[in-house]
């Protein structure tokens, strides 16, 4: 865990401002996580709606923090910082994802591991988009605080 109490004032306020900048990223990254996952899972099954949008808001997050929230930590090549992006935010995803058919699941009132498999296989037609959008932001905001401390302390790291 990062510790924010052993930090200098000016170090805070840098944590701090990066933080929001990265909540900026992160929220049109929600847009875009959103408007894929909310268009995509009516016509293919819920894992695959949700790896494409997951994929793709990683990519358009990481080029936008790249360049904006942690342009003068660039002190690794493109692609280095790519891939230690990718997996800093697979924890993240990986908690959206389970959030996500979590709320599905309980949502659609799953009777049976067979309803509950079914779901997560299909294609989603009887749930409205407001509430598709929803559940994914929930599951969003869930992977946020460790999207954002991996890519801190791991991925742009402070040139020593």
């Amino acid at each position: 865990m990062y510790n924010l109490f052993n930090m200098k004032r000016e170090e805070l306020i840098d944590f701090a401002i990066r933080m929001i900048k990265f909540a900026i990223v992160g929220a049109l990254g929600t847009i875009v996580n959103d408007g894929i996952f909310v268009v995509s899972v009516r016509y293919l099954s819920v894992i695959i709606s949700l790896l494409i949008a997951i994929e793709i808001s990683i990519l358009f997050n990481f080029s936008l923090n790249d360049i904006w929230t942690f342009k003068d930590r660039r002190n690794d090549p493109l692609i280095n910082r790519l891939l230690k992006f990718h997996g800093s935010s697979l924890s993240g995803a990986v908690i959206q994802f389970i959030v996500v058919i979590l709320l599905l699941i309980w949502l659609l009132k799953a009777a049976s591991v067979q309803v509950a498999l079914q779901i997560t296989f299909s294609p989603i037609h009887n749930v409205s988009s407001i509430m598709l959008v929803i559940i994914n932001t929930i599951g969003i905001i869930a992977g946020f605080i460790i999207r954002f401390l991996t890519s801190f302390k791991y991925v742009w790291r402070k040139k020593i």
